[in-house]
């Protein structure tokens, strides 16, 4: 597919830059720490602050990956066009891909435009993260940190995943921070997120990107202990990750749709992925995780909407 000529294909190119799509399913991470630990649905200024401050920061650290990693990016895809057939973007859907495959790399956009957007971006969710609660915005500003810290790990250690794991987990505690405090039930949703973020899309997506990145040298799991080691790692947390979720707060129907929704999105693709491990199969997977913040989302809020 082509972007449209003109402003049309300025924003489609942003929004690639962004990974809107994922960027936008992330916004439900946040969305659903504030369900729980409100237990219901919050008050309007949180919700309208919420989504400012989750829409725009997503969008913006999203982009800030790819402004970072521009340079490997660049390469990657030059080897990628000498090989078309390598490559899960290349045989499957992908989540993260509307049009253009790592836009700012390719020079499909300019640095200048890349730069101020993430910028902008950045500033809007920061001052809608502070206005719902300098304590969101503090986990603003350590969640750009930490993604600042993953890519200048991508070809230095595997270990990265770490970080983007807590990352992911510390954003969905600004959703619970905005209406309520520290407590073991903001510590059981953090372990939720983080893990669901290592196995569900972080060691996925290295493993769909195997061939990729091993040619230009970048450091993962699946490239440094091999794809069986890395489709173990995933169905791991994709075996702890109903656990997790029945240790959420809230009612027994709650939790165990959070569960049953994990088994489904994760546990059972991850046992399909063991068993026939391949970019292809590594990418369905990772596009099928991708969801379930979302799915938990409806069904927290549809859950605790019934009062049960």
């Amino acid at each position: 597919m082509h972007p449209p000529a003109g402003l049309p294909r300025t924003a489609l190119l942003l929004f690639d830059f962004s990974r809107g799509r994922q960027a936008l399913l992330s916004v439900t991470q946040p969305a659903l720490g504030a369900l729980l630990a409100a237990g219901g649905l919050p008050s309007w200024r949180v919700i309208g602050l919420g989504l400012v401050a989750a829409g725009a920061g997503f969008l913006s650290v999203f982009a800030a990956n790819d402004l970072y990693d521009r340079r490997a990016d660049a390469v990657e895809v030059s080897l990628r066009a000498g090989r078309p057939d390598a490559g899960p973007s290349a045989k499957s859907f992908d989540v993260d891909v509307v049009s253009v495959r790592h836009p700012l790399a390719t020079g499909q956009l300019p640095l200048w435009l890349g730069i101020t957007w993430v910028a902008g971006l950045g500033l809007a969710g920061f001052a809608a993260a502070w206005a719902l609660r300098p304590l969101c915005a503090l986990v603003f500003l350590a969640c750009n940190l930490l993604e600042f810290i993953y890519c200048s790990l991508r070809k230095r250690s595997w270990g990265k995943t770490i970080p983007a794991g807590i990352m992911v987990g510390l954003g969905g505690l600004a959703g619970w921070f905005a209406v309520a405090g520290p407590s073991w039930g903001a510590l059981a949703f953090f372990l939720l997120l983080t893990t669901w973020e290592i196995a569900g899309r972080n060691l996925s997506n290295d493993l769909a990107d195997l061939s990729g990145d091993g040619a230009v040298g970048i450091t993962t799991v699946a490239t440094i202990f091999g794809p069986a080691t890395s489709a173990n790692w995933i169905l791991l947390g994709a075996v702890a990750m109903p656990l997790l979720a029945v240790l959420q707060p809230g009612g027994l129907l709650l939790r165990l749709s959070l569960a049953a929704g994990a088994v489904a999105l994760m546990t059972v693709p991850a046992l399909r992925l063991k068993l026939a491990t391949s970019e292809a199969q590594a990418q369905m997977y990772f596009n099928r995780a991708s969801l379930y913040p979302a799915l938990a989302f409806a069904a927290a809020a549809i859950t605790l909407s019934l009062g049960v």
